[in-house]
């Protein structure tokens, strides 16, 4: 081998050296990229991941503010109309008005005191049986039908002077019974007006 065919040969290897090293050196820098980009998207996902969390944590938060407690009411005048108009218990009248009684306040919420069951039933049997009206009822036990009871409370319908009068005659004329009578009148007489029927 000439000098010069050999230096051409080490020429040629350095090159091809020299080539092979260039690749290894782009494919490392690619590798390299590639976990770089790969470092960083993942990085991305995380604090996307963690912007997620708190946006759902701000989401139940933000869930949580539409179940937070209502506002706190100015006067309870509106409370207390609603409790004895609607026949509503204290929670379910500020439910009704959208406020919160506040503490300061609570001793100016009117005193209700509701039927329980059994005396509920009871009005309902006086209402049916005697004609006496829910009022009355109420008046005797003490307390107030409240709105979740109502459903016990069965529709009479009192007479008034008219059919009571009526009843009185069909009594005394024909012998007829008083529950007959508000049989045929579809009625019953009330307390008030008991006095119009003679016995």
């Amino acid at each position: 081998m000439t000098p010069q065919t050999k230096s051409d040969s080490t020429r040629n290897f350095k090159k091809k050296l020299r080539v092979k090293y260039t690749k290894m050196a782009q494919m490392a820098m690619i590798a390299g990229l590639g976990v770089l980009c790969l470092s960083s998207s993942v990085g991305a996902a995380m604090s996307m991941g963690g912007g997620e969390d708190d946006g759902g944590s701000g989401g139940s938060g933000a869930g949580g503010s539409s179940e937070e407690p209502p506002p706190e009411c100015e006067t309870v005048n509106d409370i207390n109309a609603a409790m004895r108009s609607q026949r509503l218990t204290q929670e379910e009248a500020e439910k009704s008005v959208g406020c919160e009684v506040p503490e300061n306040l609570q001793s100016s919420v009117a005193e209700i005191t509701y039927c329980d069951v059994s005396k509920t039933d009871w009005i309902n049997n006086k209402m049916q049986n005697d004609g006496m009206p829910q009022t009355q009822g109420e008046s005797l036990q003490k307390c107030k039908v409240p709105n979740s009871l109502k459903q016990r409370i069965e529709p009479v319908d009192f007479c008034d002077v008219a059919k009571t009068d009526w009843i009185n005659n069909k009594m005394i004329n024909d012998g007829m019974s008083q529950t007959q009578g508000e049989s045929l009148q579809k009625c019953k007489v009330p307390n008030n007006l008991q006095a119009r029927i003679e016995f």
